[in-house]
């Protein structure tokens, strides 16, 4: 039966004893064979940590989830503004080159876009007029390295001319089908032209205002924080923007030099669609690793293709020295004080954003996870760039980076 302990109980504790018919506190009965069994045991500190960890890791990861389903029904409005912000932080040396000189905001501001404009729009229309022009020379060229090839594969190597009479005739075919869409295929593929001439207004708008009042449109964002973490946030623009526009120019400036190469050696080789291979690679070397090989590999298989066995070697060797070029002088000069991520963690990154997004995932992959990496140290830390370099290489320089400040004028 159950009693209430009526005597010994120490000062302090109270509550309801088990006991048996007779009653003792020296020897207290056994407890109830009902509840023998459910008697709770201590969690160990480890397991306890890893489920706060889980839960909390699988709630960010619903929430990242959901966040990135949210960009993806919105990406009328986010690639456009994706682009304009990169644009903005390749054009915006002009911008303070201009302002430094005189001019006013207003006016920097629109000679950089009209500039930029006509440096875009020339080059646009310089590729697809060489691209129509030579598309016929690469038909014809394609034709003969075919028939050439037939010839090796029948009377070098005995095949039967039945086997390859239909391997020729389906890269004819399929060659003089398309010679009227090398123009217009890349578009028609993506989007309709009503939906790019739209995302096209609006990349150009928000450029132009993002060149114009961004630093007062950040002032405006910062100025929304409560007053005490207001220079955190500041400084976390900071260094979000350093890292931007660092990775940006650093890896314009290593496409030009690729693009570059790939021109010159192309037409040093007589090889045809000189500038739409080149523009390729350009458009490539945005996306680090895997970008330049994928087009340069395009490009050195038209070379075999249309001028032979030596000039497609030639090239493929000179734009393997380009690549070690780049990965050992270029990108550690150019982008790595921007971007302190390994090798490993580029390619997950890319390698995600892939398949998150594809191409744009995967182009923009490297330089957002720089930034997120940037902030969260920062927030973690409060360390900037230039303190870490001033810490690491007391006799180099830190890098120019554009701090966003309210302008006015």
């Amino acid at each position: 039966m159950i009693v209430p302990a009526a005597h010994g109980t120490p000062p302090g504790e109270t509550g309801i004893r088990w006991h048996s018919d007779v009653v003792s506190d020296d020897h207290p009965a056994p407890a109830d064979s009902r509840t023998a069994g459910t008697s709770s045991m201590p969690v160990p500190p480890l397991l306890s940590d890893l489920a706060g960890w889980t839960w909390r890791l699988l709630v960010l990861a619903l929430a990242g989830y959901l966040f990135v389903q949210l960009l993806d029904r919105l990406y009328f409005i986010v690639l456009p503004f994706v682009g304009a912000l990169l644009a903005t932080s390749l054009a915006f040396p002009i911008m303070r080159l201009l302002r430094s000189r005189g001019l006013p905001r207003a006016g920097a501001a629109a000679v950089t876009f009209v500039l930029a404009g006509l440096i875009f729009g020339g080059v646009s229309v310089f590729v697809i007029d060489r691209a129509v022009s030579q598309y016929s020379d690469l038909v014809s060229q394609v034709t003969q390295a075919v028939a050439h090839f037939r010839h090796f594969l029948t009377v070098d190597l005995h095949v039967k001319s039945s086997s390859t009479a239909s391997i020729g005739n389906t890269i004819d075919n399929y060659l003089q089908s398309h010679s009227s869409s090398v123009a217009s295929g890349a578009l028609s593929g993506i989007t309709t032209v009503g939906e790019a001439l739209a995302a096209l207004v609006l990349f150009l708008f928000m450029t132009f205002f993002l060149l114009y009042d961004g630093a007062n449109i950040w002032a405006f964002i910062v100025g929304l924080f409560p007053p005490s973490a207001r220079d955190r946030v500041r400084g976390a623009g900071d260094q979000a923007w350093a890292r931007l526009a660092g990775f940006v120019r650093g890896t314009f400036i290593i496409a030009i030099i690729h693009g570059v190469v790939a021109a010159v050696m192309l037409s040093i080789l007589r090889v045809p669609l000189v500038a739409p291979l080149s523009l390729l690679i350009f458009i490539g070397s945005f996306l680090p690793i895997v970008g330049s090989i994928i087009f340069g590999t395009l490009a050195v298989a038209i070379t075999f293709v249309t001028r032979g066995t030596v000039p497609g070697i030639i090239l493929a060797g000179v734009l393997v020295v380009d690549n070690q070029v780049e990965a050992h002088l270029l990108q550690p000069l150019l982008v790595g004080r921007y971007v302190r991520l390994h090798p490993l963690a580029v390619a997950i990154s890319i390698a995600g954003g892939g398949v998150l997004e594809g191409i744009f995932g995967a182009v923009l992959a490297v330089p957002f996870v720089a930034v997120v990496y940037a902030v969260l140290r920062y927030l973690a830390t409060g360390e900037d760039d230039k303190a870490r370099q001033a810490a690491d290489h007391p006799d180099e320089p830190p890098p120019a980076a554009d701090r966003l400040v309210p302008e006015t004028g």
